[in-house]
C-alpha cells in the first residue's frame, strides 16, 4: 500500500513501474515467487487494489490504486 501511495497521482492512480521499483528498493522481491508471471497479475489478485490497463500500440501500460471502501 505504501508503494502505491508514494507513486500515486492526485486521483490515487500510480503507474505500475514506479510502484514495482519502490517495492524492490525496500528489499528483495520477485512477484514470480508468489506464482505470478507479471506484477500486474499479482496486484489484480489482491482485493485491496484496482488495476487499470491502457494499450498504446503494442505496449500495455498498467496503473494501480487502492480500492475505495
Amino acid at each position: 500500500r505504501s508503494a502505491v501511495k508514494s507513486a500515486a497521482d492526485d486521483d490515487g492512480w500510480a503507474t505500475l513501474g514506479p510502484v514495482g521499483s519502490h517495492i524492490t528498493n525496500q528489499g528483495p522481491f520477485d512477484h514470480r515467487s508468489y506464482g505470478f508471471k507479471k506484477l500486474s497479475d499479482l496486484f489484480a489478485s489482491i482485493d485491496l487494489f484496482e488495476v487499470s490497463s491502457e494499450k498504446t500500440g503494442n505496449q500495455t501500460n498498467y496503473r494501480v490504486r487502492l480500492r475505495k471502501p
